[in-house]
């Protein structure tokens, strides 16, 4: 049975992001698993029990980053309510060891053949696929600590504090308790339909109601770029543009940079209108793209086309790390 003529109507309409084209882009299955996992329910009811598991999943090493944007959020937060001491600090790297500590526990103590307990809840690969990871555990925390310890004592530190004392806005993310709503980019100003865009920087700073600065921080493999700006930072800033009707810079200054916590490099600059023309254009495309795995190329109704259409990655690399590895096995 051809999945694609399923009546059954998602949830949410077609969805563009950096991290999903990337994905697209590298392994067509996986982002189908990942993104269209309801469509194996009707003729892999096994399959589909067990990807609802595995999308949850992360390796240890993706939850060292999202720790570290955990506790650098905590400290700004603080910072902005200038609450920051030396306890302070080592109250908040103590909460982020308990926090990791407790979660790992849980990951490696759960039943992982129950497929009813799915939704939310943190688990490791490492756990799942039944691999040694107990000697992975204090290196991540330290590996976090260190983040926070870098970026104090770096001189983007004493930078943050200076906006928070004479900025006009500082916004700081709360990675938590995402705002889900904050995060839509109202594309129709761009002529784009039942397409959702969602983006939101780590941190910004409004110094006037023209001048601006994005801030990413990165706790991946490092990227140099020369002083040209990332695609993420150019839909940050489009996303500025469009809140304001704008889809031209004119007399806006907006600066981005990407700030990598192991080294605290950064990489960006200030953005020039062929930057926004090209990230529209680049949207665009990436949209069509997406479109062409889509019935009838709806993205209204957003229901792919049938699984065998999404072709494999052909890295073996990736796919010996590939958190849906075992499901895709299955699939071959």
């Amino acid at each position: 049975m051809n999945h694609s003529s399923s009546n059954k109507k998602p949830k949410k309409t077609l969805s563009w992001s950096n991290t999903r084209i990337t994905l697209l882009e590298y392994c067509e299955r996986k982002y189908f698993l990942n993104y269209y996992t309801f469509a194996l329910k009707q003729k892999y009811p096994d399959l589909w029990s067990e990807a609802l598991v595995l999308k949850w999943l992360k390796s240890i090493e993706m939850r060292v980053g999202e720790k570290s944007h955990f506790l650098l959020s905590d400290y700004l937060h603080a910072l902005k309510k200038w609450e920051i001491t030396e306890e302070k600090i080592e109250e908040l790297k103590n909460n982020m060891r308990i926090e990791m500590k407790a979660d790992f526990d849980y990951s490696r103590e759960r039943d992982y053949s129950d497929r009813e307990d799915f939704f939310g809840k943190f688990w490791l690969s490492e756990h799942f696929y039944q691999e040694d990871a107990d000697s992975l555990l204090q290196p991540a925390i330290d590996k976090v600590c260190g983040n926070l310890d870098r970026f104090i004592a770096s001189p983007r530190n004493e930078k943050v504090q200076d906006y928070f004392s004479w900025a006009k806005f500082v916004y700081v993310e709360h990675p938590r308790t995402p705002d889900f709503e904050s995060m839509k980019v109202d594309v129709s100003r761009i002529w784009l339909r039942d397409v959702s865009v969602m983006a939101w920087p780590d941190f910004g700073v409004t110094f006037s109601d023209t001048d601006f600065l994005i801030l990413d921080r990165k706790s991946g493999k490092e990227e140099v770029l020369d002083n040209s700006v990332s695609d993420q930072l150019k839909v940050y800033a489009l996303k500025m543009l469009l809140k304001k009707w704008l889809t031209s810079l004119n007399w806006i200054k907006i600066e981005a940079y990407e700030v990598y916590l192991d080294s605290m490099n950064s990489y960006g600059w200030i953005l020039k209108q062929e930057d926004i023309d090209w990230i529209i254009e680049k949207i665009k495309h990436d949209v069509e793209e997406q479109k062409q795995l889509l019935v009838d190329q709806d993205p209204y109704k957003n229901q792919p086309v049938d699984l065998m259409m999404f072709r494999k990655t052909t890295s073996d690399k990736k796919c010996e790390h590939c958190t849906f590895r075992d499901v895709c096995k299955k699939l071959d």
